[in-house]
């Protein structure tokens, strides 16, 4: 009789872990169909807006008196290259900005720097520019410290037509303080390393808004005309020991697969264990 009634338990029990099992590869499933989606669909940039503040009415100004004498340089220097209504610039640099209204808000790359990603790399390339020609691009550089660090930046050439590095200017400017990293012809700082002290705080991290001007001088002539710059931007913290790991935002998505996946683990276990039990103790009985 204590056989036959501990039946329907025994059926009941492997119901429940047969649903449990079930759940437990519907989690797994999930998680794994998550993070490929995440590496396959999502960005590996993101961008972030970057504050007014930091921009201000003189640099909106000074970048539209840019445009302006742009393009009065390639409306008498190369007729038909270029027109009033179109930014200057703006079709010439791949991810880069010219010619912004002072309406438009500014994106700055975001790039975070924590123990295990010490350095973060991004491709620049910039083409058929012309006399008086400026192209701008930002970058939010985050890095999770706890201890001073030097941040480092480097550009390298990797590729260019007309030896175009000679003429092609480059500017890095800290937006908050001003300082400037670097000013001079490509050709000048390629492989060059510049750096910055970033001093410990107590929110254990460290933004940092920085400005890129790319600039062609009005007196280059014709024979740079339909040149090619490629180049690596590099920023690096070589003191990956004074590196903390990323503060964990925590997305919901991710949580609730991984609160099922351990609960059902743990509901199982506990299940399989009880039945193991109760099977030796029938063996007994």
């Amino acid at each position: 009789m204590d056989k036959q009634a501990q039946m329907p338990k025994v059926r009941q029990l492997k119901i429940v872990i047969i649903i449990l099992a079930v759940l437990l590869v519907i989690s797994a499933g999930g998680l794994a169909a998550r993070y490929i989606y995440l590496y396959i669909f999502t960005p590996a940039q993101t961008t972030v807006t970057v504050p007014d503040n930091l921009i201000g009415e003189e640099s909106d100004s000074k970048r539209q008196d840019i445009v302006s004498t742009a393009e009065v340089e390639n409306s008498s220097v190369y007729a038909g290259s270029a027109t009033a209504s179109e930014p200057v610039g703006a079709s010439n640099y791949n991810g880069g900005e010219s010619g912004r209204p002072s309406s438009a808000k500014a994106e700055a790359a975001k790039l975070e720097l924590y123990h295990g990603r010490p350095d973060a790399n991004q491709k620049f390339e910039v083409r058929n520019m012309l006399p008086g020609d400026c192209v701008t691009k930002y970058f939010c550089v985050k890095a999770s410290h706890d201890a001073d660090i030097d941040l480092f930046f480097r550009t390298e050439v990797t590729e260019e037509t007309k030896a175009l590095g000679d003429i092609l200017h480059i500017k890095v400017t800290h937006m908050e303080t001003g300082k400037v990293l670097c000013d001079a012809p490509f050709s000048e700082i390629d492989g060059q390393e510049f750096s910055e002290l970033l001093t410990k705080n107590a929110q254990g991290e460290t933004t940092a808004y920085y400005q890129i001007d790319v600039s062609l001088d009005t007196s280059v002539g014709n024979e740079y005309q339909a040149a090619m710059l490629k180049a690596d931007f590099a920023w690096y913290v070589k003191e990956e020991g004074s590196l903390t790991p990323p503060p964990q935002t925590g997305d919901p998505m991710n949580l609730a697969l991984w609160a099922a996946l351990a609960l059902s683990s743990l509901i199982l276990l506990v299940l399989l264990l009880l039945g193991r039990r109760r099977k030796e103790d029938a063996r007994h009985g």
